[in-house]
């Protein structure tokens, strides 16, 4: 079941367009309020980037050397010297004209992924950038009646299932839910990022969790995968290359809400519950740190 998802293809996608938003907003922002990228937990490992408009036509971007009382560290203030951020006795600057948004944009990504280390635009915190993490409407969405949040709906078409299952997400956490191109929705968990995929028939949803990477031993994997996969009883664990993918699976004909949001815990606890087991016994990495929570 999880040989067809591919997590990195799906992250390099949410990154990619989430660029695009970012580059949309960045061209048409003013000097009356900058944009701050931050961390969408308050609890998580602290970091920031600002954007102003400091001349007509043109947006800086800045990062902070010190970060919630701490100084940036020696790798990450070399990465950001790479990446060509200039800096200064307070921090590092980039500025672009607003018809460069896209390039500021990019940059932007380079530096929350490889000096924050962000695995996913959905770690970012959506109230500053709404319109940036928020997901368009599907194409040709219909009107649907409204429904009880505990109904059960036969939705006959791919477009109505979508537009069901992005209502529950959003219903749930708050704030639509990020879609790459593959269509796969995004939500963040706690610690855990969970994709949430429509089948293009409508008759399934799949939750995919990448737990574990870097893990070494492929044979040895294998093993401990199927003792534990003998423990529980909806969420099944499968090893995609050097990965470690959680995935559960529900009917989609009738669409239960209740179900969805059953779905998304129990995938979530289960992984939170073994993936440090598995990291340590397989000699991997999680794919998010404890201290991230």
């Amino acid at each position: 079941m999880t040989d067809e998802f591919n997590f990195d293809h799906s992250v390099d996608q949410a990154w990619r367009r989430f660029g695009i938003r970012l580059s949309g907003v960045l061209s048409m922002m003013d000097e009356t309020e900058p944009l701050l990228l931050q961390p969408c937990d308050p609890g998580d490992t602290q970091w920031y980037i600002r954007f102003t408009q400091e001349a007509k036509g043109w947006v800086e971007a800045y990062v902070p050397l010190i970060l919630d009382g701490q100084p940036l560290s020696d790798e990450q203030v070399a990465t950001l010297d790479d990446l060509g951020w200039k800096k200064n006795e307070k921090g590092f600057l980039l500025k672009y004209s607003q018809d460069l948004t896209v390039e500021l944009a990019d940059a932007a990504n380079e530096v929350l992924r490889k000096v924050f280390h962000l695995e996913h635009p959905v770690f970012i915190h959506p109230s500053v950038l709404e319109e940036v993490l928020t997901e368009p409407a599907v194409e040709e969405e219909p009107n649907l009646p409204a429904r009880e949040e505990t109904a059960a709906f036969a939705y006959l078409s791919f477009i109505e299932l979508t537009v069901g299952v992005r209502e529950e997400l959003t219903r749930i956490f708050g704030t639509p839910p990020m879609r790459d191109q593959d269509g796969d929705y995004a939500v963040r968990v706690g610690s855990t990022m969970i994709f949430v995929r429509i089948t293009p028939d409508s008759q399934e949803i799949r939750l995919f969790s990448m737990i574990v990477h870097d893990i070494a031993g492929r044979s040895r994997a294998a093993e401990v995968l199927n003792d534990v996969n003998a423990h529980t009883r909806w969420v099944r664990f499968s090893l995609v290359r050097d990965k470690i993918i959680a995935a559960l699976s529900l009917y989609a004909t009738p669409f239960v809400p209740a179900h969805l949001r059953q779905a998304i815990t129990e995938i979530a606890t289960v992984a939170d519950g073994v993936d440090d087991l598995l990291a340590d016994s397989l000699h991997g990495k999680t794919t998010f740190p404890d201290e991230v929570s």
